[in-house]
C-alpha cells in the first residue's frame, strides 16, 4: 500500500511538471534554470524546514493537551514523517502520522487524527491571515478568500458549540435501529474526537495555533519572494506573500493530493497577473513555480522519507500510557 502511494506521488510529480511546462518555452527554460542562483533554493528549503519545525511544536502542544507527551525532536520527526505521503490519495499522510504515533506510544488513533484536523483548520486560518494582509491592495480571487473563510468559520462554530456536533451525531445514530458493534465503535470515536476538538479549539489554543501557522507559512511565502528575486522579478514582498498564500489555499480547497496541479496552475496565473507587477513572462512564471514547489512540497516528501528512517532508530523514552 505504501509503495502504491509513492508510485502515485511520482506520477503526480510528472503530471505537475508536464502541466507547468505547458506554459513555458522549453528551449528558454533549460538555460534559464541553468543560470539561476540555486543557493536561493537551498535557503528556501531551509525556510520551509523551519516552517515544519514551528508547526511540529504546535502538534506537540496539541498532543500534550490530549494527555500524550512527546519529545521535541520526536514530535518534529513524527510531524515531518507524515509529509512523506502528502501527494498520496486519501490524505494517507495524516493516517500515516497517526499510525506512527500509535506504533511508538500506543495512543488512540482518534486523538492523533483529531490533532491533525485542528492543525488543518488553523493552517487554513493562518493562510487566510496572510491573504488578508494584502486583500485591500490586491483584490483578486476575493471570492475564494471569503468562501474558504466562511466554510472554516462554520466548522469552528460546529466544533466549539457544546451540543451542535453531538446533536448531529445523535440524529445520524438514531437512523440505526439496532446498531452493530462496529457502528457503535465509530460513533464512540467521533464523540471522543468532538470532545478533543473542543479542547484544542478553545480561544487561547486557537490563537496560539493560528499565530504559529501564520509565521510558519509566512516563512515559506518569504522563500517565494527570494526565488522571485533570483530571476529578477519586480513587485513587493506583500505581493509574493499574497500569491503564495492564495495558491496554497486554492490547492487545499481543490482536495487534490498535495494540491498538485491546481496549486501550480494558480501560481503561474498569479505570477502573470498584472496587478502583482512581477514582470515575468510565461517561462519565468513556470520556472519560479517549479522552484518553489521543489523547495516546499517535493522537499517535504523527500524529507518525510528521511524522517521515517530516523524514527526507526530514535529511542522511545516513555512507556505506552493508553490503549485504543
Amino acid at each position: 500500500m505504501n509503495a502504491r502511494a509513492l508510485w502515485s506521488g511520482g506520477l503526480l510529480l510528472l503530471l505537475a511538471f508536464a502541466g507547468v511546462l505547458f506554459f513555458a518555452d522549453l528551449q528558454r527554460l533549460v538555460p534559464m534554470a541553468g543560470a539561476y542562483p540555486w543557493d536561493r533554493v537551498v535557503v528556501a528549503i531551509g525556510l520551509a524546514t523551519l516552517n515544519y519545525a514551528l508547526r511540529s511544536l504546535r502538534f506537540r502542544r496539541y498532543m500534550r493537551r490530549l494527555g500524550h507527551h512527546l519529545g521535541i525532536v520526536e514530535s518534529f520527526l513524527l510531524f515531518v514523517a507524515g509529509l512523506l505521503f502528502t501527494v498520496s490519495p486519501g490524505k494517507m499522510g495524516e493516517v500515516f502520522k497517526a499510525w506512527l504515533v500509535r506504533e511508538r506510544h500506543n495512543t488512540p488513533l482518534t486523538d492523533t487524527t483529531t490533532a491533525v484536523v485542528a492543525e488543518r483548520v488553523t493552517d487554513v486560518l493562518g493562510l487566510l491571515v496572510l491573504v488578508a494582509l494584502g486583500l485591500g491592495r490586491y483584490r483578486t480571487h476575493i471570492e475564494l478568500f471569503w468562501g474558504i473563510l466562511a466554510l472554516t468559520c462554520v466548522c469552528l462554530v460546529v466544533i466549539a458549540h457544546p451540543t451542535a456536533l453531538k446533536s448531529i451525531l445523535s440524529r445520524i445514530k438514531g437512523r440505526y435501529r439496532t446498531p452493530s458493534p462496529r457502528v457503535i465503535a465509530v460513533f464512540e470515536a467521533l464523540d471522543r474526537a468532538q470532545r478533543a476538538l473542543r479542547i484544542l479549539c478553545r480561544p487561547r489554543e486557537l490563537a496560539i495555533a493560528v499565530l504559529i501557522a501564520t509565521i510558519g507559512w509566512g516563512l515559506e511565502a518569504y522563500a517565494f519572494r527570494m526565488i522571485l528575486d533570483g530571476i529578477g522579478a519586480h513587485g513587493t514582498l506583500g505581493a509574493a506573500v499574497v500569491v503564495y498564500a492564495a495558491a496554497t489555499l486554492f490547492g487545499a480547497a481543490s482536495m487534490l493530493p498535495g494540491g498538485v496541479g491546481s496549486t501550480e496552475a494558480l501560481f503561474v496565473a498569479l505570477c502573470l497577473h498584472p496587478i502583482f507587477a512581477f514582470g515575468l513572462d510565461d517561462t519565468g512564471a513556470a520556472l519560479v513555480t517549479l522552484l518553489i514547489r521543489l523547495a516546499t512540497l517535493w522537499w517535504a516528501v523527500l524529507f518525510g522519507g528521511i524522517c521515517v528512517v530516523l524514527l526507526r532508530r530514535w529511542p522511545i523514552r516513555d512507556k505506552p500510557s493508553q490503549t485504543s
